[in-house]
């Protein structure tokens, strides 16, 4: 077993993964700012029997992966747009290994693109070990398996969480910024934020409206499905008729640098946390559509998303800990399968039966 660092260790998701990291017996490293936050949360996350935590007081955490070489990195940190490649290049030099939480586009692209330098080092990179990428990146794992390609795929995000943090909502305002996104033709387009409202079928008989944003299983679904057409939308964002109208213009303006970080740090000074999502089942869905007509349609169904979340990165940092990783960059699904996702409390349920979307 291998040092896993993690980043961010205080917030909500670093506590959580320090909690099932320490679980599995990892020695694990808690790195941030505060020492003495630091402190309480080694203390919360000791087990029985298992190895204490460390901690690491550091205002640098890239210039210490460079200098110390841990065997696994976990980056917490949002917005990933700031933190993610400055993280993995440093992991790069060190010949370390990498995992984060982005589910921005913007991030997970560019994380993907060190795949070259990852192998060269022999490094595993991993983006997007959480709800979003991963449920639905294994969803279309699942449908175009030893298929051919789909001319169409559509994926959805549903998630319920208990709350949203300041880095979270970091994130958002990035992910706002960056404006709408699909695949067209194998190439990306932009498009109209907020536009492709969708009322994704549920199981249970019930519709949910989602609408299309800028998400990193965008990306995650291109790669997994080779589809042309890729659309992926999210239940996050509001989708009344006004709130979509004044969403490009939201975007617009935070587009503006001096804006979107004046937001940010706003965001992370008063620690705004908009109200808890009601109900405790999220989910994740998938449509693929092939040449000729055939349809197929899946969803995953889990618990809240910010414990699925935790329980991926925990998973993966593990696996990449134990050796049970290859260089290069990838997704979770993209590294570990399916499986991976049913492995951290999801079920998948199929219907070949899916009307078009």
């Amino acid at each position: 077993m291998g040092e896993i660092w993690i980043i961010g260790a205080t917030g909500r998701a670093g506590r959580s993964i320090s909690a099932e990291l320490t679980a599995g017996g990892h020695q694990i490293v808690l790195v941030g700012r505060n020492a003495e936050r630091l402190a309480a949360a080694a203390a919360a996350a000791e087990t029985p029997g298992g190895p204490p935590p460390r901690t690491l007081v550091t205002d640098d955490p890239a210039g210490r992966i460079t200098a110390d070489k841990p065997d696994v990195v976990v980056n917490t940190v949002g917005p990933f747009g700031a933190t993610t490649v400055p993280t993995a290049r440093a992991c790069v030099e060190a010949g370390c290994h990498y995992v984060d939480l982005a589910n921005e586009f913007e991030p997970v692209r560019s994380l993907l693109e060190l795949d070259s330098a990852a192998r060269a080092a022999g490094s595993t990179l991993v983006t997007g070990a959480g709800f979003g990428v991963l449920a639905n990146e294994a969803l279309v794992c699942e449908l175009c398996a030893g298929r051919p390609a789909p001319t169409r795929v559509r994926v959805a995000a549903m998630p319920v969480v208990d709350g949203l943090g300041p880095a979270v909502l970091a994130s958002v305002v990035d992910a706002a910024a960056t404006g709408g996104l699909i695949y067209r033709g194998g190439r990306l387009e932009r498009t109209r934020l907020g536009a492709h409202l969708q009322q994704i079928p549920l199981p249970d008989g019930t519709t949910r409206p989602t609408v299309a944003v800028p998400t990193g299983e965008l990306e995650a679904a291109l790669r997994a499905s080779g589809a042309g057409d890729v659309i992926a939308t999210s239940s996050e964002v509001p989708t009344g008729r006004a709130t979509r109208a004044v969403l490009p213009v939201v975007g617009a303006i935070l587009r503006v640098d001096a804006v979107r970080r004046s937001v940010i740090r706003l965001i992370d000074r008063w620690k705004l946390t908009p109200p808890s999502a009601q109900g405790d089942t999220s989910w994740a869905y998938a449509y693929a559509q092939w040449e000729g007509g055939e349809t197929r349609q899946a969803w995953l169904r889990t618990g809240e998303g910010y414990a699925f979340t935790s329980r991926v990165a925990a998973r993966v940092a593990a696996r990449l800990a134990d050796g049970d990783g290859r260089p290069g960059a990838f997704t979770p699904g993209a590294l570990f399968g399916a499986d991976l996702a049913r492995s951290a409390g999801g079920t998948i349920t199929f219907d070949s039966t899916a009307k078009d979307l």
